[in-house]
């Protein structure tokens, strides 16, 4: 069972809207499971990101220890789109943390579990490269703010499922989910469900043999 932040998917405004509190509903590493070990091993929660680790049996060594599963989702203000595309309304959003202080905790939550030791490696895994070199590195752009390293290398689950399988995903998580079998979880464009989503792609990938390499390139 993959275990996930109970804080739910990260929402950004369209265009870097100038309202930072606007900017984060939560910024995730949505969810982490272990690449190396077979035990099951829950990891203490720290800083409202309710986080474990949850490992995976009978699949080859891969490169990293741990992989930190992460998905952004955005709506738009023109055209607008009702309900809203992600299933989050401003007010869930007014009163948050503001996107500075959420990428402090992370950095409090990444040292906390370990992930900043230079033995352990770890990488972020995302559904496409949008997340990661698109909105991140431009919302923290507008506001000012530095992007730390581990955010600049990831995984790009599309590519890295299209090595494995031999095709392209063009629907992205539906067209993994079919081609492995798997059955959806949750709905579309929910930032937690899309996590579960890759998590569970990942881990059949795995148990098919696949080992997973950094599929980004040096910013």
């Amino acid at each position: 069972m993959i275990a996930l932040l109970h804080t739910g998917a990260a929402k950004f405004p369209p265009n870097l809207l100038p309202r930072a509190r606007q900017a984060v509903c939560s910024l995730l590493p949505a969810g982490v499971f272990k690449g190396y070990s077979s035990i099951v091993s829950r990891k203490l929660a720290s800083h409202g990101f309710g986080a474990s680790m949850a490992a995976m049996s009978s699949f080859p060594p891969q490169r990293y220890h741990y992989f930190l599963v992460l998905d952004f989702e955005a709506t738009c203000d023109k055209p607008q789109i009702h309900p809203q595309l992600t299933g989050i309304i401003q007010g869930m959003v007014d009163g948050q943390p503001s996107l500075q202080q959420v990428l402090e905790r992370v950095d409090e939550w990444m040292a906390k579990e370990g992930l900043l030791d230079p033995s352990v490696k770890s990488i972020f895994v995302t559904c496409g490269d949008w997340d990661l070199k698109v909105m991140l590195p431009g919302q923290c752009q507008y506001l000012g703010l530095p992007v730390a390293d581990y955010f600049k290398q990831w995984i790009n689950l599309k590519k890295a499922y299209s090595f494995a399988m031999g095709s392209w995903p063009k629907n992205g998580l539906l067209d993994m989910n079919k081609g492995l079998n798997l059955q959806h979880i949750g709905r579309p464009h929910s930032g937690i469900d899309d996590c579960k989503n890759i998590a569970n792609i990942m881990k059949t990938l795995a148990h098919r043999g696949f080992i997973f390499k950094q599929t980004s390139k040096p910013f």
